[in-house]
């Protein structure tokens, strides 16, 4: 040691690299500080390049950091300095590759850690490196160095600032590196085999959660979270079920039905804070009991509820209407002509039979849960609704024809229309409309739950991420434009197909009524998947809903995807100056095939492209796709507790079938069609697991406040340009916020789902 030269001696005939290695990641409210120190960390600077002619940099030595201790529960930082001998001309460091060697033990494996960003300062220039994944050691028993390790690759690379597209990257070192890592990821990162899959969405080849890659589970906040939910969920459920089992041994279970809507008030409140839920939701879960039987909060609920994607304006009646429409009463459209209503853009509808067809009765589950053994109604409901002129316009968007046709059980379809203004509510063509309006929520229930959550915001999202890590090297632009937004999504859907529609373990079942038939529920709405859905503006226009009133999903999604498609514009324009290199990128053409097929294999592609050739199609790409993991699913999940949570304005589930034409319906028999006690708890039970953010989540906009992390932190794309780009986006979305927040002044509901700082970057619930 003591002929060891000296820092200056070192500094005169060295270059020298100080390596910064940031670990963990931050969460709010977190409750420990863990430090991990069971390995080494080497890291080498330009790996392969001495083997590449063409390289003008060399490779370094392992850069040994030992016996350092390393955040694993919040973000730390640990620094080195290395003195590198000039003579061997390592250079500009370009790629970096990290490995773990595990302290000497029985096995020598250790615990993953994971690895935010390597920075390195060079000639007083800062590299970055973001790496943002999970390391491990080599395992002892391993025979081969490229396997992956504990569900980690057995190491990482990266490449500094931006990154690169391939075709752009001229050294050979670099490409090497990043094909090896592509092949380790593909492996790892299996398609399910297409004869499991059938006509739905391709979904990653795991049974198991626990089976995933470490990189596709959730950080372990999460993890935490979600478990502690369940038993916590299930807890609450346990003692009511436990009774009736006890009720029943003794002779009969209890029937605990509601008695009225007050009694239901009463119940609601009780059954919330029993689940967990926060006072917010409790109270305006309320707020939507006291108005729910009104047409006009129907009407509103349609639009600035959590399901408005099957609206459509009516252009030409349907055969669908063609029995009822002649009926309607004058009163209900004004005194208007129906023809003149059409002609003018002022009528709509939303059909959900189609997407309900062949779905069977559900309620298998029902004997378990209430003692008895029910049928729970799967019902055809279609509704026509109707932009009025003579009313305020808050209230202007109303229902005025409704279908209903119980098919299972070969029943023909009934009609029902609204009553006069002045009808009692006790009157039995009120109650009749009331109950229509039910079995139509109910239908849509189901609808909306598998179609417009599930499939369109999960399963959906599900492929996007597969092909992502399948086919773009961690160092390609779009990896880490898209990597934060993907973040989350094939572990929470593994863990929905374990515990949440297993055929075995379906929640659905509990309180659904086609609860019982999901595989072809899913694959009805699989059908119903479309690129050109997903494009915003089109969507709308196409559907005719640009002068639908007070529309606000629809406004605040146009402005979100306005800021979104300037904001992915301008990353691309960092890293493609022209078309062509969108046609010669194959990582990119490989990730938009593979989306397609296998992806979207089983219903003909969804209308996805198979191949990108412009800038301009690519922009508008990436805008469908990162749109969808964050806005779309946030604005269709997180008002579940607001409007489903309240049983008699959403039912899950209806224990009489749909009235026939000439019966006569009393607040009895409403409240007898009811979800029991049980059925209710259970479906205020998932939607508190659905329907709140993980402790993990980033939003677009941050609020300290609300212990709301923002979007910088979690990015990727991390050269001086592309942050540029994310502050300027953030920027934009701080406007927004303060548009809606302003707009929300005096509402007696507000809407700010899609404000930006209640929206999360990816989909996590």
């Amino acid at each position: 040691m003591d002929s060891s030269p000296s820092r200056a001696v070192l500094a005169v005939s060295s270059d020298v690299y100080r390596v910064y290695l940031h670990t963990g990641f931050d969460f709010p409210e977190k409750g420990t500080v863990k430090k991990w120190d069971q390995g080494t960390i080497k890291i080498t600077i330009n790996p392969g390049a001495n083997d590449d002619p063409k390289a003008t940099v060399k490779q370094s030595d392992e850069l040994v950091m030992k016996g350092m201790k390393y955040d694993i529960d919040n973000e730390g930082t640990v620094d080195l300095e290395f003195f590198v001998d000039k003579e061997k001309g390592v250079g500009e460091p370009k790629l970096v590759k990290i490995e773990i060697e595990g302290k000497i033990s029985s096995c020598g494996c250790v615990d993953p850690l994971y690895i935010r960003e390597v920075d390195i300062v060079w000639n007083q220039v800062i590299y970055r490196f973001p790496i943002h994944n999970y390391l491990s050691s080599v395992c002892c028993g391993s025979s081969e160095k490229d396997e992956p390790q504990h569900g980690c690759a057995p190491y990482l690379y990266a490449q500094s600032g931006g990154g690169s597209v391939n075709h752009d990257e001229l050294e050979g070192f670099i490409k090497t590196a990043r094909d090896k890592e592509l092949n380790i990821i593909k492996s790892m990162v299996p398609w399910e085999r297409e004869d499991r899959v059938g006509p739905i969405c391709g979904y990653v080849g795991y049974k198991k959660y626990n089976d995933l890659p470490r990189f596709l589970q959730f950080r372990q906040a999460w993890i935490d979270a979600f478990a502690s939910s369940i038993i916590e969920g299930s807890s609450n459920l346990l003692p009511a079920v436990h009774f009736n089992y006890v009720s029943e041994y003794y002779g009969k279970a209890l029937e605990r039905d509601f008695k009225s809507f007050a009694d239901y008030m009463e119940c609601f409140v009780y059954m919330g804070e029993k689940v967990g839920w926060k006072k917010t939701d409790i109270k305006d879960g309320l707020k939507v009991g006291h108005i729910f039987q009104q047409d006009p909060e129907f009407g509103r609920q349609i639009i600035q509820g959590p399901n408005s994607t099957k609206l459509w304006k009516v252009e030409e009646l349907s055969e669908t209407w063609k029995a009822g429409i002649d009926k309607i009463p004058s009163h209900v459209i004004d005194g208007e002509d129906i023809d003149t209503v059409i002609s003018d853009g002022r009528l709509y509808e939303i059909k959900n039979s189609g997407t309900l067809e062949g779905v069977k009765h559900g309620g298998k589950l029902s004997k378990a849960l209430t003692g008895y053994s029910q049928t729970w109604y799967v019902t055809h409901a279609d509704v026509l609704l109707f932009h009025s002129k003579a009313r305020p316009e808050e209230e202007a968007f109303v229902p005025v024809l409704i279908r209903l046709e119980n098919k299972n059980d070969g029943e023909p379809e009934t009609f029902w229309y609204p009553p006069e203004d002045n009808v009692p509510k006790e009157d039995p063509t009120y109650l009749a409309w009331l109950f229509a309006k039910m079995h139509f929520r109910c239908a849509d229930w189901g609808v909306y739950s598998i179609g417009t959550h599930y499939v369109r915001a999960h399963a959906q999202n599900e492929v996007f991420a597969i092909s992502m890590y399948r086919n773009l090297s961690s160092s390609h632009p779009l990896f880490r434009l898209l990597k934060p937004h993907f973040q989350g999504i094939v572990g929470i859907n593994c863990q929905a197909r374990e515990s949440l529609i297993a055929p075995d373990n379906n929640a659905f079942a509990q309180f659904m009524s086609s609860g019982d038939d999901l595989p072809q529920l899913m694959v009805n709405c699989c059908k119903e998947l479309h690129y050109d859905n997903m494009v915003v503006p089109t969507d709308f226009e196409t559907r005719g809903l640009k002068d639908v009133p007070n529309y606000f999903f629809r406004d605040d999604c146009e402005a979100l995807w306005e800021i979104l498609l300037s904001y992915v514009k301008e990353m691309v324009d960092l890293s493609y100056s022209s078309d062509g290199d969108v046609t010669e990128d194959t990582e990119l053409q490989s990730f938009v095939q593979e989306i397609v097929d296998p992806g979207f294999k089983g219903f003909g592609g969804a209308g996805f492209p198979d191949s990108l050739t412009s800038k301009e199609k690519l922009v508008e790409y990436l805008t469908v796709l990162i749109f969808n993991v964050s806005c779309f699913h946030t604005g269709v999940n997180f008002q579940i507790n607001k409007y489903l949570g309240y049983v008699p304005n959403a039912p899950p589930s209806l224990r009489t079938p749909p009235p026939k034409q000439d019966d006569v319906i009393t607040m009895d028999h409403i409240m007898q069609s009811l979800p029991q006690y049980e059925c209710a708890l259970a479906a205020m039970i998932s939607l508190e697991v659905l329907g709140n953010f993980s402790p993990i989540e980033r939003f677009y906009v941050e609020t300290k406040a609300e212990h709301k992390l923002g979007y910088l932190g979690e990015n990727m794309a991390v050269s001086e340009e592309q942050e540029g780009c994310i502050k300027r986006m953030v920027l934009r979305m701080e406007g927004l916020r303060d548009t809606i927040t302003k707009r929300n002044v005096g509402k007696y509901l507000a809407y700010n789902v899609l404000s930006p700082q209640n929206i999360p970057i990816t989909t996590q619930t």
